[in-house]
């Protein structure tokens, strides 16, 4: 009986022993794993991570370019052609901040210079008016020009200078945050020169064929327009669109030759997925300008195709006429914080005539490009365009395309 006994209780111990096993087991894996837990860091961001973060949340751009008050240096590109232009800016809130105060001076490398100062009222009547005066000069002495109409050659590329003031007044109606209705007029001074290099325009081209070279009047131009903006953000936008329709009327002060109408329509939408990483971007311009009666519109205000803003494929300037259709698609997608990607497409025409417009026979390129900025805007464009043409071309732009 005695032996039974001890035989029972050896058994009781071992059974014990192997039931508080797996629970010492489980006990020491927890406590393990709570040390663990607590070593744990999170993942370092990268340094090219931490820039574009600080880039991104610190508004680097806006604060070091166009900060709200006081001077900044002013980067970018007075025209397509004009090349990298710097100088300085000022802008002052005026008024208990009902108006701002901006001026800029700023020239390129290729002798491009701008002057301007405006005065505006941006939120009048609580945001339902605005309002401003403005003036500017500047100087344009390389412009490209390569004939009129769609079939122009790239052979009889010629240059002339670009010279005017423009003074003037504009203010307008907003409802509703996305809608405006908006009115201008202007003075305008231009002046046309041969240019300061290369083969001027004179040499080839005749004032039988170029409307305006051989006298450029004073002008009043006449501007209404009605703006519906739905982007969203609009300084780079993800989503919405916007639809905009322009009229000018632009009035021949001393030569009683060049009166012309002109109607712009600038259609852009957005459609965004995988929450606003990706988007296609869309957007259909056109443009078509009416001489009075004996009249002629001067080679200097007609649309120009060609360029880092419309046919990238192509020179600045390539294509110029009284009428203008050109289309854009990209599609856009988010690389890094603050760097996008986007693959695009342009296609566009220039014709004497509106009805010579169509779908067919247009002009085209493609490309891939990059943007740097934030979702307050663009600062910086690098893009190849391919497939048109006129060759292959680099693209340094800044501030976005559309």
């Amino acid at each position: 009986m005695h032996r039974w006994l001890v035989a029972a209780f050896v058994l009781l111990g071992t059974a014990g022993a192997f039931a508080q096993e797996p629970a010492s087991r489980a006990e020491a894996l927890a406590r393990e794993r709570e040390a663990k837990s607590k070593e744990l860091q999170p993942p370092e961001p990268s340094g090219l991570e931490r820039a574009l973060l600080t880039l991104e949340s610190g508004r680097l751009f806006e604060r070091v370019l166009n900060p709200p008050e006081g001077f900044y240096p002013k980067i970018g590109n007075i025209t397509p052609g004009g090349g990298f232009a710097i100088g300085p800016a000022y802008r002052k809130p005026l008024f208990g901040e009902r108006a701002v105060f901006n001026a800029l001076a700023i020239a390129s490398f290729k002798r491009y210079w701008l002057l301007d100062s405006r005065l505006e009222w941006p939120q009048l009547a609580d945001g339902r008016l605005f309002a401003d005066v403005h003036g500017r000069m500047f100087e344009y002495p390389q412009e490209d020009f390569f004939g009129l109409g769609p079939f122009s050659q790239r052979d009889n590329n010629v240059i002339y200078g670009f010279r005017s003031s423009e003074i003037g007044a504009a203010g307008g109606l907003r409802p509703v945050s996305w809608f405006e209705l908006g009115a201008k007029v202007d003075h305008l001074t231009p002046s046309v020169g041969p240019g300061n290099s290369g083969r001027s325009i004179g040499e080839l081209f005749t004032v039988q064929i170029v409307p305006g070279l051989d006298a450029q009047p004073d002008f009043f131009r006449y501007e209404l327009s009605a703006d519906v903006n739905l982007r969203e953000p609009r300084g780079n936008p993800r989503r919405g669109g916007q639809y905009k329709v322009v009229y000018q009327q632009f009035d021949d002060r001393d030569a009683e030759r060049f009166n012309f109408r002109r109607v712009d329509v600038d259609l852009q939408q957005y459609l965004p997925f995988v929450r606003d990483r990706r988007v296609i971007a869309l957007r259909a311009f056109a443009s078509t300008s009416d001489a009075s009666a004996g009249q002629d519109v001067p080679f200097y205000y007609q649309h120009t195709l060609g360029g880092p803003d419309d046919l990238r494929g192509f020179r600045q300037f390539r294509f110029r006429d009284n009428n203008v259709l050109l289309l854009q698609a990209e599609y856009r997608w988010e690389i890094f914080t603050a760097v996008d990607g986007a693959i695009f497409y342009d296609a566009g025409r220039v014709a004497p005539r509106f009805e010579d417009l169509g779908f067919s026979d247009l002009e085209s390129d493609y490309g891939i490009g990059f943007r740097f900025g934030t979702r307050n805007g663009v600062f910086l464009r690098v893009e190849g365009a391919f497939g048109s043409s006129g060759g292959k071309h680099f693209i340094l732009r800044y501030g976005h395309v559309f």
